[in-house]
């Protein structure tokens, strides 16, 4: 389904003549937005046996499974931020600069769209 804005970009192009974003060639590779997962996917071995720890902590320190439960959620967040600044500078480093052309900024595009798809199906519920 499209959304108003890529109707309305896509209306844009058509009028200037460029075509359609979807209608350009995106080079080979993965794109910037596409490389690596966010880190938790990648990390659910480690986490499960962190949270094992912490779980078997409980009984002997209750406090301190708390406190180590609250700074493995820490880092996760912290590492999930990382994951997407970095992969937002990748995506503005490709095109950001003065020698940028009309096809460049169309692929930079794309790519905050995917971007922005991965990023809106994130899962917001805790």
């Amino acid at each position: 389904m499209t959304t108003p804005v890529e109707t309305a970009m896509d209306q844009m192009a058509a009028e200037n003549g460029a075509g359609t974003l979807e209608s350009v060639p995106v080079q080979a590779g993965p794109l910037p937005a596409e490389s690596p997962d966010f880190p938790l996917a990648g990390a659910t071995a480690s986490l499960s046996t962190r949270w094992h720890e912490i779980q078997a902590a409980f009984v002997d320190d209750p406090r301190s499974s708390a406190e180590m439960a609250a700074a493995l959620v820490d880092e996760s967040v912290q590492e999930l931020v990382a994951s997407v600044r970095e992969q937002q500078d990748s995506l503005l480093a490709a095109w950001n600069g003065e020698n940028a052309g009309t096809e460049e900024l169309r692929t930079a595009v794309q790519h905050y769209r995917a971007f922005g798809n991965r990023l809106a199906d994130f899962p917001r519920e805790i």
